[in-house]
């Protein structure tokens, strides 16, 4: 693509207050890696208020396996644009119309998103370490695809699985948006408008909530060091069952053990589900049919123990112990186990049931 087919000029610039005209734009192109080069160079001299510069403006593009290192396309326009696996470490974004864009898989360390406007964007298994997104829009938001009747596939702004260590979103509207499986730590949250975001399965350490608004705010499958649960004002917030203490798991461990031997007669079946179980010891333990549904059990140990037809759909495994354990006729459909110690686990049919272990 020619420098003249990927941009025509305009006399618009910051200063001017001038918004950059549609009729200019490039629409639902492929950008090569030469052509971004000579947009860069043209965005520079519209920022710099030169003669002869462009305010990029892209609505639909592929971009996608691009380098964009160390470039400037602060207050440009790239809505419904795919970056997807791009590389944007150190690029400068700050106040452009990202209008539901896709970053997914995309490294964006050190990235400048400040003040953009990033409704409906996803930054799904994205690398954000130190990215700055202070004061951007990430609310609900769609773009109508050309030759479509509505809004196509996400709608909410999207980190699942996003790495996002030292990350700055303070102050960001975040409404109903999805963190999922997202590794969030040292990163700042603080007076971001985070009603309704989700946080299944995402770990939170040293994470700045103060003044967040956390109302409806779903943690009922995330895990948060106690640094971070400080910070926040949960009240309002979904949080997972409070596990029991001491003595009292004492009694529901004897009461499911009774409950296996008497045939399901007498004491009670061991209920976890919803709660928070991290860094419990349950190494050796009976505990052969109990209820682990939706349990978060990050970092705990399992080593040995006896876990046959036990309920761990949904549940949060990260990092558990469960070299030797028996998980015969298990339900483990939905589980998180990523970095969970599997070594010898018993897999497979349970006998004298129709149970086998479901993954």
């Amino acid at each position: 693509m020619s420098s003249s087919e990927a941009a025509s000029k305009t006399s618009d610039n910051p200063a001017s207050g001038n918004k950059a005209s549609d009729g200019n734009a490039i629409i639902g192109r492929r950008i090569s890696q030469e052509a971004l080069k000579r947009l860069a160079e043209l965005h520079t001299r519209y920022l710099k208020g030169i003669p002869g510069g462009w305010c990029v403006v892209m609505k639909e593009c592929d971009l996608s396996d691009l380098d964009f290192r160390n470039l400037n396309f602060s207050h440009g326009h790239f809505i419904g644009c795919d970056f997807s696996n791009s590389n944007l470490e150190d690029a400068r974004l700050s106040g452009a119309n990202l209008f539901s864009a896709n970053f997914d898989h995309c490294n964006m360390t050190r990235t400048n998103f400040s003040r953009a406007d990033l409704r409906g964007a996803n930054f799904a298994d994205a690398e954000m370490t130190e990215a700055m997104l202070e004061g951007a829009d990430l609310r609900r938001g769609a773009v109508i695809r050309r030759g479509a009747s509505g809004p196509v596939g996400r709608e909410n702004s999207s980190f699942r699985g996003a790495r996002m260590y030292g990350t700055n979103m303070s102050e960001c509207k975040l409404l109903d948006a999805d963190f999922d499986g997202a590794s969030i730590s040292g990163a700042s949250l603080q007076g971001a408008d985070l009603r309704g975001a989700s946080f299944a399965g995402a770990e939170l350490k040293g994470v700045e909530l103060t003044g967040a608004n956390l109302a409806d705010a779903d943690f009922r499958r995330a895990i948060l060091d106690e640094d971070t649960a400080a910070r926040g004002d949960m009240m309002r917030a979904t949080r997972p069952r409070t596990a029991p203490g001491p003595e009292r798991m004492a009694k529901m461990l004897t009461a499911h053990l009774e409950w296996i031997q008497t045939g399901q007669q007498r004491g009670e079946r061991a209920d976890f589900a919803r709660m928070d179980l991290s860094r419990r010891n349950f190494a050796g333990a009976v505990l052969a049919g109990a209820n682990f549904r939706e349990a978060i059990l990050a970092d705990v140990n399992f080593e040995k123990a006896i876990l046959a037809a036990s309920d761990f759909g949904d549940a949060i495994l990260l990092r558990a112990n469960l070299r030797n354990a028996d998980l015969r006729g298990a339900d483990l459909r939905g589980a998180d186990m990523k970095e969970a110690n599997q070594d010898g686990t018993k897999k497979g049919e349970l006998s004298g049931t129709s149970l086998s272990t479901r993954l």
